[in-house]
């Protein structure tokens, strides 16, 4: 597979993120470059989460993706890079399929151009990081981004892999908010505050970006409305789908709105809900 780079996320990615990183199992690192050209060459996957998820794969075989996910965020982190745009379909995935049996064979995190290195004590500020469907709500303030903006996202793509459903994605309750005038970002963040907020968290969230007043009165507000009749978010420890207890306390781990209060990805790697894979 062949990926056209621009000259300064090459630079950015050549300087500064892949002397940081080893070969790995579980990240996908450029196998060659063509000489005299901006153009990494990668070994072929077959998959990404996103198109994979919709093939009704067996739960282990979606754990099993999502520990091996976990692991190679795990590698970046302990090598302070911070992947920023996690993804379903930056997970690419090898799998071989025998009946009703999916064999997982290899499972990568990709697209590590855009990523940053972060030594202890640094951050990303004013930049809107990630993709709108996936990003932590202190990204789309453009606040101090590290580590557990990483955290966030992968809870979210957690839920879509055993649920099917992209929770922050435009469905038909978005369009009816859009047409009433509401901005996409917005509607995102009243659902995560509904779904993953509670008065400690929300707090977190506000120290985390106190020096913008006017984000903050958006967070309080949104906090606030939670319960008013134009709102139908249920918070996630209430939705019906989900009957599995200790996957609903990975997941508030995960997604705790105050990004200080977030599982590292070792944490998560340690609970409970990965231990039968």
């Amino acid at each position: 597979m062949l990926k056209d780079i621009s000259e300064d996320i090459l630079s950015n990615f050549n300087e500064k993120i892949r002397p940081q990183l080893r070969e790995s199992p579980f990240i996908r690192l450029p196998w060659d470059t063509i000489p005299n050209q901006r153009i990494f060459v990668y070994k072929y996957l077959t998959d990404d989460i996103l198109s994979l998820i919709r093939e009704q794969i067996s739960i282990r075989a979606r754990k099993r993706i999502l520990r091996d996910s976990l692991r190679g965020i795990a590698e970046l982190h302990d090598q302070e890079v911070v992947h920023l745009d996690i993804k379903p379909d930056n997970i690419m995935v090898t799998c071989s399929h025998a009946g009703e049996e999916t064999k997982v064979e290899r499972v990568q995190v990709t697209d590590l151009e855009n990523a940053a290195h972060l030594q202890k004590g640094r951050c990303i500020k004013g930049m809107l990081a990630g993709n709108d469907n996936w990003r932590s709500p202190e990204a789309h303030f453009k606040g101090e981004l590290n580590k557990p903006t990483d955290m966030f996202s992968f809870g979210i793509m957690c839920i879509y892999a055993l649920l099917g459903r992209v929770i922050l994605g435009p469905d038909d309750d978005f369009q009816k908010h859009t047409e009433q005038g509401a901005l996409p970002y917005i509607i995102r963040l009243q659902r995560q505050v509904s779904y993953f907020g509670d008065q400690e968290g929300v707090e977190g969230l506000l120290k985390h970006i106190a020096d913008d007043e006017t984000n903050c009165q958006v967070v309080r507000m949104l906090w606030e409305g939670r319960f008013e009749e134009y709102i139908p978010y249920k918070p996630f420890s209430e939705w019906a789908d989900v009957t599995d207890v200790v996957f609903k306390d990975l997941i508030q781990g995960l997604t705790n709105l105050d990004p200080a209060k977030r599982i590292t990805a070792r944490q998560a790697l340690e609970h409970q809900w990965f231990t039968d894979v």
